[in-house]
């Protein structure tokens, strides 16, 4: 009971102090810590494996570089060794050693990493010690995974060929998921939460493979997650709808051969409303496909742009998802250009009606809620100005361009205003500038002072993207 009290004693002591303070002590307690990993007593080595977890998250600096190698062997021993809580630690602390890597630039720029020679034997393990019969104790499974998930996500190039290896073997843990027996709720919630495991763990390894590789496998990822999402359970929805995004992403208008497929599910998702999470991933992958196949989203539109608007009715959506709602608009304008027409009405008069979305000075959460909304709807003024552009339909939006440019001079008077909201702002001005200037209400509308006096605000924020943005939309407006 005193190693383990004076383990997490230790413990506690990382919060608080910094590296040149703790360091020094860092470098002295590793090998005891080391050496902790296989005392007798099962709590000493479970808070001796959360400890170095600790130190991997915030100090990981300290650790001397002679000492990464026999700290990686020790907490792999311990994956299948152990019970299922120490293992569970073991998990935890390769976790933050891996997200440690998210700030090392040394796999740019010689295609290695120090975790290389340690990937193929930690992937290993770790997956089986997911498959452990024990593995639903201590959150060992999840942990597992999410690990597995972190490790690929920082490695180097030179492990590509392990990543190509692991993923037709992931896919295929997916599809023998689907025959798991399924006799209580326990065994449905099991089954649910592996098959979202292992949606990101292929969102995973399709990000950092390219589009060639993934382009073998496509067929088979798609059939698996559009069969994930047949269950009527939505736990696994979210992981399974972010992958498909992921998907369009990376396979560009190649994925449009999914669509017909995927629509249904798509609709589903969106009209999800009560697992708002689902609804919300569902809409993100409305956007994904609209970038990644442009055009060829037009013949699901009409659908699709129904559901976004019974979302927005909806009284019981989340507020979170109405921002992304929003955005989608744009989206959609941006990828059909001219085609947009049919929706052009309705969507300026929903976006008008959020804009009148207001925050009470004292309530911090409201007002960071209506600085989100406020810049998905300047994000969707964009796209739908961009897209009439592009299909040489300005006129459409010609009557309707107060709306816009009131919300940009309510704006220049917010005080609660955020920088993002101001960029977005400064952005849409110089599209609306670029595209209607000619148009003498339009013309009187940019002569407003409202309007230097955002772009001299921007130009003087000393952020470097805004500046240039400011710049950009100054040469518009003059």
């Amino acid at each position: 009971r005193l190693r383990e009290a004076a383990t997490m004693a230790f413990c506690a002591l990382l919060e608080g102090a910094g590296p040149d303070t703790i360091g020094p002590y860092i470098q002295q307690i590793i090998p005891v810590l080391l050496q902790a990993l296989n005392d007798q007593n099962v709590l000493v080595k479970d808070t001796t494996a959360y400890c170095i977890g600790k130190i991997c998250d915030l100090h990981v600096r300290s650790i001397p570089n002679d000492m990464f190698p026999t700290i990686v062997h020790g907490l792999q021993e311990k994956l299948m060794t152990e019970t299922p809580r120490v293992a569970h630690q073991a998990c935890y602390a390769i976790h933050n050693l891996a997200a440690a890597f998210a700030s090392d630039d040394s796999a740019a720029t010689t295609g290695t990493n120090a975790l290389s020679q340690f990937m193929a034997p930690l992937l290993q393990t770790l997956l089986q010690a997911a498959d452990r019969e024990d593995a639903d104790e201590a959150n060992l499974r999840q942990t597992a995974y999410s690990s597995v998930v972190i490790l690929i996500q920082y490695s180097a190039p030179d492990c590509q060929q392990i990543l190509l290896q692991l993923l037709p073997a992931t896919v295929d843990r997916l599809q023998k998921s689907f025959f798991m027996p399924v006799l209580t709720n326990d065994d449905r919630e099991k089954k649910e939460q592996l098959q979202g495991l292992l949606c990101a763990l292929i969102q995973m390894l399709c990000q950092k493979l390219t589009k060639e590789h993934v382009m073998n496998m496509a067929d088979t990822i798609m059939t698996n997650l559009l069969q994930v999402l047949q269950v009527k359970s939505a736990s696994c929805h979210e992981e399974a709808f972010s992958t498909v995004g992921s998907m369009a992403d990376i396979l560009e208008v190649d994925f449009e051969k999914y669509m017909a497929a995927l629509q249904p599910f798509l609709l589903m998702g969106i009209r999800n409303f009560e697992a708002f999470r689902v609804c919300t991933c569902a809409v993100g992958v409305v956007g994904d496909i609209s970038r990644a196949i442009e055009g060829k989203i037009q013949p699901y539109c009409n659908d699709i742009m129904q559901a976004l608007v019974e979302a927005l009715k909806d009284t019981k959506l989340h507020r979170s998802v109405k921002p992304p709602v929003l955005c989608c608009f744009g989206d959609i304008a941006l990828a059909i250009g001219a085609a947009f027409e049919p929706y052009l009405q309705f969507s300026l008069m929903l976006l008008m009606q959020a804009s009148n979305t207001r925050a009470p000075d004292d309530d911090e959460d409201l007002i960071e809620y209506v600085n989100t909304l406020r810049e998905a709807i300047l994000e969707a003024y964009t796209g739908i100005v961009q897209g009439m552009k592009d299909g040489n339909r300005i006129d459409l939006l010609l009557p309707h361009v107060t709306s816009p440019l009131q919300l940009i001079g309510q704006l220049a008077s917010d005080p609660n205003r955020d920088i993002h909201v101001l960029g977005k702002a400064v952005g849409l001005l110089g599209d609306i500038a670029s595209t209607m200037k000619q148009h003498p209400p339009v013309r009187e509308q940019l002569s407003q002072p409202y309007v230097q006096q955002l772009l001299q605000e921007s130009q003087q924020s000393g952020d470097e993207s805004l500046v240039e943005t400011a710049q950009w939309a100054a040469s518009c407006v003059a």
